[in-house]
């Protein structure tokens, strides 16, 4: 088994310390677009580890969590609940020293624009590559439609294909530097060209002796730096920014709660937004949720007053919990759990 995974795991246990249960890890780690996720992912800090494995089965999970008990690196608290151990504290330590996570991972704030970006960039990479060289025929990197049209409308437009490629690549060596060199020369193998077919994450992996998860993740952290650094500086990389697309969301909203916050600015109440939207008055308490944890200056007094917020802060600092039923119990069953979620996601603004 492959030890990055489990490394992975313990620091998500590590953060979560017993308030999630494994379909919790599981959920985050897959990047299920739920509010529960969405929360849990901000609440405890684990932003980077969004989506992290996409394809990840429950079966494997269920699996690195059997190798972490039999080496007694984790203890079951209950409901499918894990904490470390002294043992898997000592453990993580040392795969800290064999891996690290890079400080410009963000599966929750990237992970739909890194791939559209890596498909867009690298199909046009590797036509204008033959394009340059008169050849016409080729098998593209990337065979999704859409992508194959934005990359044939794109070209379209570039007059003079050389001066273009030049200046292309000064922008991507201009980032490429900043980042470690290992980094950089993983996302380069992995690119297509004329002359070459990248290779693939797997034999990357085998031409470095990295773990696979590793080698994957590093890329996709390459990726993340790209749309970082662009996005950032948008005037230093003007060619690299038609591969991104602009970000129309000011902030990172579910598409269904950013039509809830619309209306929610329109001074609508739930059950008014439940009525139009056609949806449960539960599923725009998660948009509530979502939009309060991710939007500093919404303000939540219209669902939960000062004094209950001071009641709610206070259970939570003494109990040392984020689990919902703990704290409404310490209150007496007086607040909702939907306040209880409100609070929570403010509190980590």
């Amino acid at each position: 088994m492959e030890q990055f995974r489990l490394f992975t795991i313990l620091i998500c246990l590590s953060h979560l310390n017993g308030e999630r249960s494994i379909n919790g890890l599981y959920h985050l780690l897959k990047g299920k677009k739920s509010s529960q996720t969405i929360q849990d992912t901000k609440l405890f800090k684990l932003e980077p580890f969004y989506h992290l494995f996409p394809t990840l089965k429950k079966r494997e999970l269920i699996d690195c969590i059997e190798v972490l008990q039999l080496n007694e690196c984790i203890s079951n608290i209950g409901q499918d609940t894990f904490i470390l151990s002294k043992k898997g504290v000592l453990y993580l330590k040392k795969l800290q020293g064999q891996f690290s996570i890079p400080n410009y991972l963000n599966g929750w704030r990237f992970h739909k624009e890194a791939m559209e970006f890596w498909q867009r960039f690298s199909l046009t990479v590797q036509t204008l590559s033959h394009l340059i060289y008169d050849k016409q025929s080729f098998l593209p990197v990337v065979r999704d439609d859409n992508t194959q049209h934005w990359v044939k409308s794109f070209l379209r437009n570039i007059h003079d294909r050389f001066t273009f490629a030049d200046e292309l690549y000064k922008e991507c060596h201009s980032i490429l530097k900043k980042l470690p060199k290992l980094h950089a020369e993983i996302f380069v193998l992995h690119m297509s060209g004329v002359h070459r077919v990248g290779f693939t994450i797997d034999q990357i992996s085998r031409i470095f002796r990295l773990d696979k998860d590793y080698t994957y993740v590093l890329f996709q952290s390459v990726l993340h730096f790209f749309i970082l650094t662009v996005n950032k500086h948008h005037d230093h990389y003007p060619l690299l920014s038609f591969f991104i697309k602009e970000e129309k969301n000011e902030y990172n909203l579910t598409v269904s709660a950013r039509k809830t916050y619309e209306l929610l600015r329109q001074k609508k109440s739930i059950e008014e937004i439940a009525e139009i939207r056609k949806l449960k008055t539960s599923t725009i308490e998660d948009h509530i949720v979502e939009i309060a944890s991710e939007i500093k200056e919404f303000d939540i007094q219209p669902f939960i007053s000062i004094e209950e917020q001071k009641r709610i802060n206070n259970a939570i600092q003494t109990l040392k919990t984020k689990r919902l039923k703990p704290i409404r119990n310490a209150l007496e069953n007086s607040v909702s759990y939907f306040q209880i979620r409100l609070m929570l996601g403010r509190m980590e603004k």
